[in-house]
């Protein structure tokens, strides 16, 4: 089954907001959201919880990583709900407190929150980001108990970028990996999102691949159960290295000019499909440190030394 609206995923759990920046929450005896989205939707993220837990306070909110579009709505939640703890990792925590990152994450706030207008989306207010702490630092293998039978397990999972955790519930075989195993876009096209390693990222993947599945939810647009769970990861897998031999056939037809190869990527993965899309400013930066990433790993490969 796929889901590519908010609401009820299964029991106790729910997608809000909208569907291109959704977070999910897991309704236990300690609520938990994982990931806060973006900053100017913060507030319907606030409402959409509160249609759910009623008076209920929210006990935790998960960050799967640092990106704007992932931890934009923190400082929202955190005034909606004073005794709300955030939990992230080491990594992220340390990003979060970098003025330069901070800056980034205002432009691109601005920069979604102008494209969302345009676009006529949901754009609930004019927020902007606005810094947090991380109270609680996870690493891998590290758990927290949200309710006597439900158990959240943190699982380091990089190579989308550095910080990157996804969370499983064993009892519940749910699985939180957000871009970790990449997201469709709107041709459903799984799109590889490796910022930092190819190799780490597709490690990541197998080793997610080894959990036993019954609901997996993405950072971005879908969340799937049953039969589509079980063979999302592994069809997330082989489009990663689908992309990585289309992006290196392109190094060799351009004769190595990375410029060219960008273009012509941007052409048949943004450029040329219609329909709601990622930021074009994000997608740039994001589509440039993968094509980099895939071209020093060429270089590696034709070094004398290998």
């Amino acid at each position: 089954m796929v889901f590519d609206k908010t609401g009820k995923i299964t029991n106790n759990l729910y997608m809000l907001g909208i569907p291109a920046m959704p977070v999910y929450l897991m309704d236990a005896e300690k609520p938990a959201v994982f990931d806060a989205g973006l900053a100017f939707l913060g507030q319907r993220y606030v409402e959409d919880i509160k249609k759910i837990l009623g008076p209920r306070p929210l006990a935790y909110c998960f960050l799967t990583h640092s990106h704007f579009d992932h931890c934009g709505s923190v400082s929202v939640l955190k005034a909606k709900f004073p005794s709300l703890k955030v939990v992230a990792a080491e990594k992220a925590k340390h990003v979060l407190k970098r003025p330069n990152a901070i800056r980034l994450i205002r432009e691109l706030t601005r920069a979604a929150r102008e494209a969302a207008y345009d676009g006529g989306r949901d754009a609930k207010e004019n927020a902007r980001f606005e810094p947090f702490d991380v109270d609680v630092v996870l690493h891998d293998g590290d758990t927290i108990q949200l309710s006597n039978d439900l158990t959240v397990k943190a699982l380091d999972t990089p190579g989308h970028t550095w910080d990157c955790l996804s969370y499983y519930f064993p009892l519940k075989k749910i699985l939180m990996c957000s871009e970790a195993a990449g997201v469709p876009d709107q041709t459903g096209e799984i799109i590889s999102d490796f910022l930092v390693d190819y190799d780490r990222y597709v490690d990541s993947m197998r080793r997610l691949n080894g959990l036993d599945v019954e609901v997996v939810c993405l950072g971005h647009r879908f969340a799937f159960a049953g039969d589509d769970a079980r063979s999302y990861i592994p069809q997330a897998i082989a489009s990663c290295e689908a992309f990585l031999r289309r992006v290196e056939d392109c190094f060799v037809a351009e004769a190595g000019d990375l410029q060219k190869v960008i273009q012509h990527v941007k052409k048949f993965e943004y450029d040329d499909k219609e329909g709601p899309k990622q930021l074009e400013a994000a997608y740039t930066l994001n589509l440039e440190a993968r094509i980099k990433i895939i071209e020093k790993r060429l270089s590696v490969k034709a070094s004398p030394k290998n």
